[in-house]
Formats: structure tokens, sequence, C-alpha cells
């Protein structure tokens, strides 16, 4: 009896379909695990309802709308917004090198065991090392080490530069 006492109009599917754009937006910004991506679904969904509930015509088109929005609304969020200034706010800048195995694949073990370099950032026990004019991605044998600190490569086993923190009077 729910059904025959409501009304369906346009005013309700633009209520609806305008709850799931909000809450499409609002899944980008707040962590919600999915519920707000269930809720913007199912606002579109009770959209195209409405839409049947008005008529076979009205409501086909709404399903039209709603099968050309869906992809539009995923276009945006994949390939458009990553890009504006909000978004570059909010997303981590990517890795400043390659971050893979053959970086340090170069390195003949022979020339960097026993030199010595600096820290570029805080190793925990990983992070990253500047000797002759590069960085590289190294790994103390377990102890924390303060950026700026000089630091002596022990070994280097393929891609792992192994390295200890020198003692003040070592440095």
């Amino acid at each position: 009896m729910l059904i025959l006492a409501f009304d369906p109009s346009w005013t309700w599917i633009a209520i609806l379909f305008g709850l799931g754009l909000a809450f499409t937006v609002a899944e980008i910004f707040i962590p919600s695990h999915g519920l707000l991506t269930v809720l913007a679904i199912g606002s579109f969904a009770a959209g195209v309802v409405v839409g049947f509930l008005m008529g076979q015509t009205e409501g086909l088109l709404t399903l039209l709308t709603v099968t050309l929005l869906a992809p539009l609304i995923i276009y945006v969020a994949v390939r458009v917004w990553p890009h504006t200034p909000l978004a570059k706010k909010i997303i981590l800048p990517g890795p400043t090198s390659t971050g893979k195995a053959a970086d340090t694949a170069h390195l003949d073990p022979a020339q960097l065991e026993g030199r010595i370099g600096v820290t570029k950032t805080m190793l925990r026990p990983c992070g990253k090392l500047a000797i002759d004019n590069r960085q590289v991605d190294c790994m103390t044998e377990g102890e924390l080490v303060p950026a700026g600190r000089k630091v002596r490569i022990l070994a280097v086993r393929g891609a792992q530069v192994v390295v200890r923190a020198l003692e003040d009077e070592e440095a």
C-alpha cells in the first residue's frame, strides 16, 4: 500500500540521482569501506525504480541515463580527477626512482663495499643513501639510523645494499 500512496515524479528521480552523485563524491573523501558506494548504487537504482513506477518509457529513460552516467563517473574518477589541484593535495606522489631491482644491479659490489655514504632518509631499517651523487636504496642490520648520518656499506647482495652507521670517531 505504500507504493500506491507514493506519487512518483521527475523531482524524486532528480533527488535520488543527486543523492547518488553526492554519495559518489563523498566516497572519495570519506573512508567508508564501500558503504557510500553501496548507497550511491542504491540511490541510482531507486531512481530507476521510480522511473518505472511513472511508466515504461520514463523507466527506460532513467535506466538509459544511469547506464550512460555510470561509465562517465568512472572515467572522471580514474582519468580526470587525479590531475585536479585538489587530488594532487590528497594523492601521494609517485616514487622518485624506478624502484626496480635493476637500479642497484649495475653496482659493482667490490667498488661499493667499505665505502662511506650519507643517509638521505631515516633508515628504519630501510631508506635511501647518497653516494657518488646518486641515491641508492639501502637497509641496515636492524638498527634505526637518522637522516644525515654517515654509514659504511657492508655488502651488496643483488639489489640489497646493507649498511651500518659509523660511530662518531669513525666519521
